[in-house]
Order: C-alpha cells, then structure tokens, then sequence
C-alpha cells in the first residue's frame, strides 16, 4: 500500500509516471481512493500514520518479516522506526476494510506484468 504512495493519496499529474499504471487510472483509482480513505481513517483515530499503519501491518501480520522501506527524508524515517505491530484487533479492522484482493488494476501496465515472478502464484 505504500509503494507509489498509493496509501499517502499524494496527487497524480498528467507528466506523473504513475497515470500509466492501472491501479492509479480511472475507476480503479476511484475504488482504491475510497480503501485509502478509510484505512487513513482508522490511522487518525488511532493516532498514527497511515505510513505506521501499513508498516504495522506487516509486522502485526509476521513477526519474522523486516519490511523494506524507502525514506527520503529524516521525517519519514522517523515515523516508519515509531511504527508497533497492530494488535490482532486491529489488524482484524485494516482487514475489513482492505482485504486480499481488495486494491483495484495491477501494479504495471500488462506487458510489465507479464515479465514480473513476484505476481505470479
């Protein structure tokens, strides 16, 4: 959810490389802005980020699993090591709201997608 700031919700422009991809195209982005909006919500009332929430997503779900994060400013960085594991309750509420599956078009155009491993199960 992080990645492209899909869950930031930043603006997209005409020049902006992600207007091509399809998760940020069209109905797509409609149906994905109103996920985000909701998971910024429970982020906001639980007095976090919506960047900790999705960090403590991964860590709540797998306590083994070191998310990969990329930061480009000392901000960003500090708000991602503040980041706890979501409780199962929590977790449980993200869920309900996003659950598997729930993000609308692929990551990249299909002929990109064709060429990934990491998509294919």
């Amino acid at each position: 959810m992080l990645s492209r700031g899909l869950l930031a919700a930043n603006p997209i422009g005409a020049d902006d490389s992600r207007a091509h991809m399809p998760r940020f195209a069209g109905a797509n982005r409609e149906a994905n802005a109103q996920i985000v909006a909701g998971l910024q919500g429970l982020a906001k009332r639980w007095g976090i980020t919506a960047g900790q929430l999705a960090i403590g997503w991964v860590l709540g779900k797998q306590p083994r699993f070191v998310p990969t994060l990329g930061m480009r400013t000392l901000q960003q960085l500090d708000e991602a090591l503040a980041a706890k594991p979501l409780t199962a309750e929590h977790l449980a509420e993200v869920e309900a709201i996003a659950p598997r599956g729930a993000i609308a078009g692929t990551r990249y155009p299909a002929a990109h997608m064709a060429a990934l491993d990491s998509e294919k199960r």
